[in-house]
């Protein structure tokens, strides 16, 4: 009897696998049906153009631009303080996830600030003009300029 057992499992296995492969077959078929032919030529144009690049050049610029540097230690300091940074903001994004409810309200308050920002300085020509000197102003700020 155990052999029976046996034999009937080993056969519903069999059985299984068989119509998995099948439809496996039916789904390739059906994938390779839907293939367009332009999407494979514009994949292998961006990865002939991944190939070009060339880490030793960025790594010599990046120790030019260290070698220039006047004030290593200050560089050293934004750098240390920018990762700090991202790991804090990534636990606190981490934490607020877990509690229930309020990643959906989080969610809800970006699609409304979404929504208002779009309304108030894209939507119209004179608001975009305003959003641009607002920024060209912005930068201006940052840069020292004025």
């Amino acid at each position: 009897t155990i052999a029976m057992m046996l034999t009937t499992t080993a056969t519903m296995v069999r059985a299984n696998v068989r119509a998995t492969n099948a439809r496996r077959a039916t789904n390739a078929r059906r994938a390779s049906a839907m293939t367009v032919k332009p999407a494979v030529a514009l994949r292998s144009t961006t990865i002939a153009r991944a190939e070009k690049f060339n880490a030793d050049d960025v790594l010599a610029t990046i120790a030019d631009k260290w070698e220039e540097t006047e004030n290593k230690s200050t560089v050293i300091t934004y750098v240390a303080g920018a990762t700090a940074v991202v790991w804090l903001s990534s636990t606190l994004v981490g934490a607020i996830n877990v509690v229930p409810l309020l990643p959906k309200i989080m969610e809800l308050v970006g699609l409304g600030y979404s929504t208002w920002f779009v309304y108030r300085y894209v939507l119209f020509k004179e608001s975009r003009q305003e959003l641009v000197e607002q920024v060209d102003a912005l930068v201006s700020r940052v840069s020292g300029e004025e």
